[in-house]
């Protein structure tokens, strides 16, 4: 059985993560931190749990930490960026492992964080020796690993959308575009003028114009990792033009890709390239030309779902992938992350198909 922690349990990927290990057999919950809604019940703050869990939220401080990682196997960690490494060095001295679920220990070499975080790291050394982990791609190098930085959702859509063709050296280098559109809950809980309904619905827009959101890097270090790069160069990566949009939706992640490739294709024949390559992955669906992806598909589930097309004038990939950005994006993938920790079967508690319609 093992035992986990959540710290940062008030935000909506607690919620879903708490959600789906009802079905996980081998887990059992010690404690819940935050440093916001603490001294109330976990249904105060998740009202369809009621009755799942009764456990209160206790305030997020070093002593409450420590007793919690002494006690626990694993502690899911979402925290603001800047704050992973100091309830990191508390957890790991107690010897139990983490998932950070934020994007403090996602890159290799620090100074890629501290270009796009606009601070200084304040563990270097921490983010250089944790493991990054998109399962399906880098599952082997998480096996029996005490640290793992759970990916970010926009790119763990577009990693497993460009991945195949990645694999088979058919990408034309700096030629990859992601169109990419999200739900609000990737925005996070807390209120913000522009999450009002009033402000949200029927309305549709861009944010981090200009190349500027902070998953770019991430989505270039992956395109790097894939292609047999030095993740501790990133002068060597290839460039990328990555630009979210906000949908009036709750969940759901689209992204469309494009990049221009160096063989012909026929969209059969992508179909089957992709289909060969997922054939294994249980979470990973690949659909063929004439049935584009939906975000429903993967409502409240760990799947990511895609359909690669080909255009055959402009000779460029164009390929759709959704996944639920709380499911995939966030909690289902760190739940999938932490069967591999504990070398339980990847699809333990996690396997199970969206609500539809």
């Amino acid at each position: 059985m093992v035992k986990y922690s959540v710290i940062g349990s008030v935000g909506y990927v607690c919620g879903e993560m708490l959600r789906m290990l009802v079905a996980h057999p081998d887990v059992e919950l010690v404690s819940l931190l935050d440093s916001y809604g603490y001294d109330l019940p976990c249904w105060e703050h998740f009202p369809h749990l009621k009755g799942f869990y009764d456990n209160k939220i206790e305030e997020l401080t070093e002593e409450n930490v420590r007793a919690a990682a002494k006690a626990s196997d694993v502690v899911f960690i979402q925290v603001p960026s800047g704050d992973v490494t100091k309830w990191a060095k508390i957890i790991l001295e107690e010897d139990a492992g983490i998932i950070d679920i934020g994007a403090d220990i996602r890159f290799r070499d620090a100074s890629v964080w501290e270009k796009w975080y606009g601070a200084k790291h304040p563990d270097p050394q921490l983010t250089h020796d944790a493991v990054y982990c998109i399962p399906e791609i880098m599952r082997d190098l998480a096996k029996g690993k005490k640290v793992i930085a759970n990916p970010g959702c926009y790119p763990t859509a577009s990693t497993l959308a460009l991945y195949p063709l990645l694999k088979e050296d058919a990408i034309v280098e700096n030629t990859i575009v992601i169109d990419a559109k999200s739900g609000f809950t990737g925005a996070g809980r807390r209120p913000a003028m522009n999450k009002l309904i009033t402000e949200a619905e029927n309305n549709f827009n861009a944010y981090a114009l200009g190349g500027s959101h902070r998953h770019t890097p991430e989505i270039e270090q992956n395109i790097a990792y894939i292609t047999g790069k030095d993740l501790m160069k990133p002068e060597t990566w290839q460039f990328i033009n990555f630009q979210p949009h906000l949908l009036p939706t709750v969940r759901g992640i689209e992204i469309t890709a494009y990049a221009t490739l160096n063989k012909e294709y026929t969209n059969e024949e992508l179909y089957e390239l992709y289909s060969k390559c997922y054939e294994n992955e249980p979470f990973v669906k690949v659909y063929p030309s004439d049935k584009p992806v939906c975000t429903k598909w993967a409502y409240g589930t760990n799947f990511c779902m895609m359909t690669p097309t080909y255009d055959a004038r402009t000779h460029r990939l164009i390929i759709s992938s959704v996944i639920d950005n709380i499911g995939k994006g966030a909690a289902g993938q760190a739940i999938q992350n932490m069967n591999i920790m504990f070398d339980m079967p990847e699809t333990t508690g996690i396997l199970f198909p969206a609500i539809y319609p």
